[in-house]
């Protein structure tokens, strides 16, 4: 039968608006549904020396994103690289993974259009997970790993995926 590939994504942006913002930092890391990475993942920071608000300065100085994005590709090279990246898994069935998956994927859609045309309507958004643990399943929830985040794609993804790992273990309806 078919594989199915979760492809794990994670954006940085220098706002909340795609429609007026910036890619900082792509980040993908194709994992199978067992929740085990196909290879060590895509990231980059995108070309950008724009002004940002002292927000996004406090968040992306101390990481070294912004000073990274000053000398970085360009959005089209940093787009080509993401889409050789997903389609090495197009093969599989592709479902779109993360965290809040829907504000990357927003992103996405609007600087690297098609680039998740392939994958199923679906999206696996461990955030619902965490929702659902802490309406409904207490102790999993407050057990629940600690996040390191240092608001780096790579760090984030690693986060969303241990933290996929922690539920499937910790959450009782799970019957196999």
């Amino acid at each position: 039968g078919r594989m199915t590939t979760l492809m794990w994504v994670d954006v940085e942006t220098d706002g909340l608006d795609p429609m007026d913002g910036h890619l900082l930092e792509v980040g993908l890391l194709a994992t199978d549904t067992d929740l085990n990475p196909r290879d060590d993942g895509f990231s980059s920071p995108i070309r950008f020396d724009g002004p940002v608000d002292g927000f996004i300065e406090r968040m992306h100085t101390p990481n070294g994103l912004l000073a990274e994005c000053a000398s970085a590709p360009g959005l089209d090279e940093v787009a080509d690289m993401c889409r050789r990246y997903v389609d090495a898994c197009a093969d599989d069935g592709l479902i779109a993974a993360g965290s809040s998956v829907r504000f990357d994927l927003d992103w996405l859609d609007m600087d690297m259009p098609g680039l998740f045309a392939r994958a199923s309507h679906r999206l696996f958004d461990v955030s619902a997970l965490d929702l659902a643990a802490r309406m409904w399943y207490p102790a999993a929830y407050k057990s629940r790993p600690a996040r390191t985040t240092d608001h780096r794609t790579m760090h984030c993804l690693h986060d969303s995926l241990e933290l996929a790992r922690h539920y499937r273990k910790a959450l009782p309806c799970a019957i196999r």
